[in-house]
């Protein structure tokens, strides 16, 4: 495999675009060298929405952390970012042109990642935590935390033994005109690849009926409130969770027939300023120490690092019946037509169109 130097020179766009992705070409360093060459460094530029992996007070405590971790003086620049599809755009917008990018690390899911121009790094021999199910990719990408969609609910208004189990439970008449959806059909599409389209569809048309009012995930308070009794589909457990523990009465469980694994990815550009630090910070995010500070900022961790949050809950849901499916960043890539068309289908029959 061709070993590259420590700092790639600026070169026309179109070359940088095939050395970012074209196979056999990974970058490949020890971890002393990665720390010299982050020490010269001497800097991290990041950027993400405020949202996500705790935002500035994330990114402070990153900073501490990986410099008492690899016994480093790394100074962290972060700026809040936009959206994920926007500073992905962004990103290969600055490739294309020969600029640095806007983040020296990226974090989004594998709708993002798959357009970008990124780096393999060769993961698993630089550091001694990281196993290969958490990389994907061809070594472009790791697994820094695990979204589990499901179901949030109002904890006073449902029953313990009335908590629906499985998809269809939804449906029951009880739950008529009490029920939220979100307007973009959050993870339909994902419960379609485990059930395919044909029934989806279906369960959808019925589903419809069920449903009062289309929010966004997130808006627990609106739960809370009684508002709505449930949330069906929810992006991820995290945010019933955080509302959970804040006194709300409110609560997510996944259903034993629809176990979804998504993941949140974390990856270099491959026109980053700072590749050396950069990859430095995402290996210790995926370290024990990593995955606790993510857990004390977002409530996020991945299942894949033993010992996380995320890794017992799964075990537990396992344990309950629940079989979870997950799928490759190049799985995802192979069907975007096929998803982003299913999508479009479902989110036209939750808004009645």
């Amino acid at each position: 495999m061709r070993r590259r130097k420590d700092l790639i020179l600026p070169v026309l766009a179109g070359l940088l675009l095939a050395i970012a992705t074209g196979p056999g070409r990974a970058f490949s360093q020890t971890l002393p060298q990665l720390i010299e060459g982050a020490k010269k460094e001497s800097q991290l530029i990041l950027s993400w929405g405020t949202g996500t992996m705790g935002g500035i007070e994330g990114a402070q405590a990153m900073e501490k952390g990986f410099n008492k971790a690899y016994g480093t003086n790394i100074q962290f620049k972060f700026t809040p970012g936009p959206s994920m599809p926007q500073f992905a755009s962004r990103i290969i917008q600055e490739a294309k042109a020969n600029q640095p990018a806007s983040s020296d690390l990226f974090v989004g899911s594998e709708n993002h990642v798959a357009r970008m121009p990124l780096k393999s790094i060769e993961w698993t021999k630089i550091f001694s935590h990281i196993t290969a199910p958490m990389t994907d990719f061809d070594n472009k990408v790791v697994i820094v935390t695990t979204r589990t969609p499901g179901f949030s609910y109002n904890s006073k208004l449902v029953a313990a033994n009335e908590v629906p189990q499985r998809v269809e439970d939804v449906l029951n008449p009880k739950w008529k005109g009490k029920i939220a959806s979100t307007p973009y059909a959050a993870s339909f599409d994902r419960l379609a690849m485990i059930w395919g389209e044909e029934k989806t569809t279906s369960f959808l048309e019925k589903f419809v009926k069920q449903v009062s009012g289309l929010i966004r995930c997130g808006e627990d308070d609106r739960l809370a409130a009684g508002e709505f009794v449930m949330l069906v589909f929810n992006c991820d457990l995290a945010s019933p969770q955080e509302a959970k523990e804040k006194g709300a009465p409110v609560d997510g469980q996944v259903f034993r027939d629809a176990g979804i694994l998504s993941y949140w990815y974390l990856t270099v550009p491959a026109n980053a300023r700072n590749h050396n630090a950069a990859t430095l910070l995402a290996g210790y995010l995926l370290s024990s120490e990593g995955q606790d500070l993510l857990w004390k900022t977002e409530r996020s961790s991945s299942h894949l690092v033993k010992g996380t949050p995320m890794n017992k809950f799964v075990v537990e849901q396992e344990k309950r019946g629940v079989k979870f499916v997950a799928y490759s960043v190049s799985e995802v890539i192979k069907n975007a037509k096929e998803h982003s068309r299913i999508r479009q289908k479902f989110q036209k029959i939750l808004q009645g169109k």
